[in-house]
């Protein structure tokens, strides 16, 4: 029931996005074919690298970091490397886990399904529970004193022939960027090019801004591959409940085997 009611939601945001907007097909294909379902090439664990390796001591990013926020993010490092450990003191939670939500730039580079959702006006991103909006329409950002950090900030863009190019600011800065506890500050930019490479490869093309903590921009490359069209997308995930695996107890993330479902 729960997969079905998911679908239902999915389809019923779908049909509510179409409404009055002008769709690929009512443009005689101005705009590229991004449909289908998506997933990310390589590995999540270190957004700038396709062949890091998930949840490994040692693994990380490189981010251009300040020397202050190098220092403070190397001790981070070692504090989020014992979340897994029920013995280990002064652990640090990935924020995904104690969230269920990864937000913006980690959105970039997740083990989810990405669909995309394209119209003249804006574009949907539709990555496990959430909707990323791209809007397209020329609009401005909101007057400051109507601006306030968001899981997934604000993004709007335009189109150069087939690469859709994005902005993104007002991103929360206590957020984990990636499986690493990495987080910028609330100056961060994130921009995108996004386009087909070949009728299914999706390249994207980022470069993160962030004048208080970064030495420089930091620029990377993500690729997203289609799935086979016959394919069923993932449940949405779900975290920390009662049926989860890995209960979040006190705050920590705990591991609950599959005999302790029937006690």
């Amino acid at each position: 029931m729960r997969n079905q009611g998911g679908r239902w939601l999915r389809a019923a945001l779908i049909a509510g996005l179409l409404v009055g907007l002008p769709t690929v097909s009512s443009v005689a294909g101005a705009l590229p074919d991004w449909s289908g379902t998506w997933h990310v090439r390589g590995s999540m664990a270190t957004i700038d690298s396709e062949t890091g390796r998930m949840f490994v001591p040692g693994t990380r990013d490189h981010p251009p970091l300040r020397a202050a926020f190098e220092r403070d993010y190397a001790r981070d490092l070692v504090r989020a490397q014992r979340q897994g450990d029920p013995r280990a003191r002064d652990v640090l939670t990935d924020t995904n886990t104690l969230r269920c939500f990864a937000g913006m730039p980690r959105f970039i580079a997740t083990p989810f399904d990405y669909e995309f959702l394209v119209t003249t006006r804006e574009t949907w991103i539709l990555i496990d529970k959430a909707i990323r909006r791209i809007f397209t329409d020329g609009r401005n950002w909101p007057p400051d004193d109507a601006r306030w950090p968001l899981m997934l900030g604000r993004s709007k863009g335009h189109w150069e022939g087939d690469a859709l190019v994005v902005e993104t600011v007002d991103m929360r800065s206590d957020m984990w960027v990636d499986t690493t506890p990495l987080m910028l500050s609330d100056k961060a930019r994130v921009l995108e090019r996004i386009r087909l490479t070949d009728p299914n490869t999706l390249r994207d093309d980022v470069t993160i801004v962030d004048p208080v903590k970064f030495e420089h921009d930091w620029q990377f490359t993500r690729f997203y591959v289609r799935s086979d069209p016959t394919a069923w997308p993932d449940d949405p995930e779900l975290c920390g409940g009662p049926d989860d695996r890995n209960p979040i107890i006190n705050g920590r993330v705990t591991v609950k085997l599959p005999q302790d479902s029937a006690k």
